[in-house]
């Protein structure tokens, strides 16, 4: 069998790099018949390509390696060292990939995915496996998307969900490939009517890809209802079990005329040229009425000379990418908030997820820390030491605040900054009186602001530093001046004109 695959390929065995499995059958005899064939034996599970084969995969023990790569990369990043926003960027493009291996293949096991988001949000807060730190958010709002009140970060679960979603995508389009023709003769049978075969004596990888497909898996969403069939000739998507006239496949629209069918299996081709075939004719009442609901919901399909296709409901181009699904399971969290804010795209992403936790009074301030039970000396303002410390209190009715936003009210020559809550300056570039051309570039100075005054908070309270107006006001205008023509098309603008406000 050995020659037969090396003259067929041309790829010769290399017998001391090789293992012989047995499957049911004694070790003892494996390891005979390796003796005879000139390599090792060996026994499931094994590694091949860094995943596990022949591993139950429902069990957390077997996630170890996951568990490792997780626990080394963290340990080459001292989360001290990053801000909250380096440590989002961090997550977001190296964490969330990590697991994407197993994850293409394998459906986590609940525990895993909790243990993987308990390491991955330790890190987040500047904890690590030894040292818990405060949780100022919770998981499920950092995980929305951005035009939802999130951060954009992803669940575990969902990048699972969506990697695992890939293998429907193509099994749907790929029926000549040869592994689906292996799935098709182990899992498709006479007795399975669902969207992807799946036979419930056949335990492993497939009937776990399977499920996700046959769930809600976040809110009402059921991923199967997300493909659809897009018909040419008909030849190749099924007239009953897949969603090609609705959303949902017709054996679910008509199930008591459904039951009648003799061949459930049928393509779109057999019934829209061919004929009915019924166990015995429909009978007056239900049958006779889903039977002239189809029929005119047939009536107005045509086939074509195209090959039939599938489109993925969740892009409106209709290709199918991870990234869309990851995108539906987010936006479908039930999760609400009272508030979105609109981040800007010139400031650094430090600045905007500053801005968005201090919006939501989820920032260290004296009254915040109290609240979780933490000592913070008299509570006081540290900037002008006569009042409690608020998140309103410190960015709108403290003096030195109050004396910020009119230099900037004067500065940017637009009409005087009056807040009474910290919502009130993200609204400031809204303002009717603003040009339009403006208003993002009023509301990034805005939040360079609020930046700034939180700095010189910290250094008034950890370094003692004095705190000056005149001092914040320049930090602002040098940090903006940066910010904007470095990360803004605008890199033509001069500090003299920054200064002036004289480049719009």
């Amino acid at each position: 069998m050995l020659r037969c695959f090396y003259a067929c390929s041309g790829l010769k065995i290399n017998l001391e790099k090789s293992g012989l499995f047995g499957i049911g059958v004694d070790h003892a005899e494996v390891c005979q018949m390796a003796e005879g064939v000139g390599c090792r034996a060996d026994s499931l599970p094994f590694k091949y390509l860094g995943l596990k084969v022949g591993a139950n995969m429902s069990r957390v023990v077997n996630w170890r390696p996951v568990y490792e790569i997780f626990e080394s990369r963290l340990a080459l990043w001292k989360s001290a060292l990053l801000s909250f926003g380096g440590r989002v960027t961090l997550v977001r493009s190296v964490l969330e990939c990590l697991p994407s291996f197993y994850f293409s293949l394998y459906k986590a096991p609940k525990r895993v995915i909790e243990d993987l988001e308990r390491l991955i949000k330790k890190f987040l807060w500047g904890g690590s496996s030894e040292v818990s730190k405060t949780h100022w958010v919770a998981w499920d709002r950092i995980t929305l998307p951005k035009k939802k009140g999130g951060v954009g970060l992803s669940k575990l679960k969902d990048i699972n969900v969506a990697l695992l979603s890939k293998w429907g995508w193509r099994y749907k389009r790929e029926k000549e490939c040869m592994w689906v023709k292996v799935v098709d003769a182990l899992h498709a049978n006479g007795s399975n009517w669902n969207f992807l075969p799946a036979k419930k004596s056949c335990t492993g990888v497939w009937n776990s890809i399977v499920s996700v497909f046959m769930k809600p898996v976040v809110g009402s969403v059921v991923l199967r209802n997300m493909f659809k069939g897009m018909v040419g000739k008909g030849d190749r998507i099924m007239f009953w079990l897949d969603p090609w006239l609705k959303e949902k496949p017709l054996c679910e629209l008509f199930p008591n005329i459904f039951a009648l069918e003799v061949v459930r299996s049928c393509s779109v081709r057999d019934r829209v040229l061919g004929c009915w075939l019924w166990k015995h004719d429909p009978s007056p009442g239900v049958e006779s009425v889903e039977l002239a609901s189809l029929l005119a919901e047939v009536a107005s399909v045509t086939l074509s000379s195209r090959e039939d296709g599938w489109r993925w409901m969740g892009d409106p181009n209709g290709s199918f990418v991870v990234n869309s699904v990851k995108r539906v399971l987010a936006e479908a969290s039930p999760v609400m908030v009272n508030y979105v804010l609109d981040w800007n795209k010139w400031v650094p992403g430090k600045c905007n997820l500053f801005v968005w936790r201090a919006e939501m009074g989820r920032i260290p301030t004296a009254d915040a820390l109290s609240r979780r039970g933490l000592q913070v000396g008299d509570g006081l303002c540290p900037l002008c030491k006569s009042e409690a410390e608020s998140v309103d209190h410190l960015f709108t009715s403290c003096f030195v605040a109050v004396v910020l936003w009119h230099k900037i009210s004067l500065w940017c020559r637009i009409p005087p900054i009056f807040a009474f809550a910290f919502k009130d300056l993200l609204e400031v570039h809204k303002s009717s009186h603003v040009n339009v051309a403006a208003k993002p570039i009023i509301q990034g100075i805005v939040f360079s602001a609020l930046w700034c005054l939180w700095k010189a908070r910290n250094k008034a309270v950890f370094s003692g530093v004095e705190v000056k107006v005149e001092s914040i006001f320049c930090d602002v205008k040098s940090r903006g001046f940066l910010w904007f023509k470095y990360r803004s098309r605008n890199n033509h603008i001069s500090w003299s004109d920054w200064c002036n406000f004289s480049f719009l």
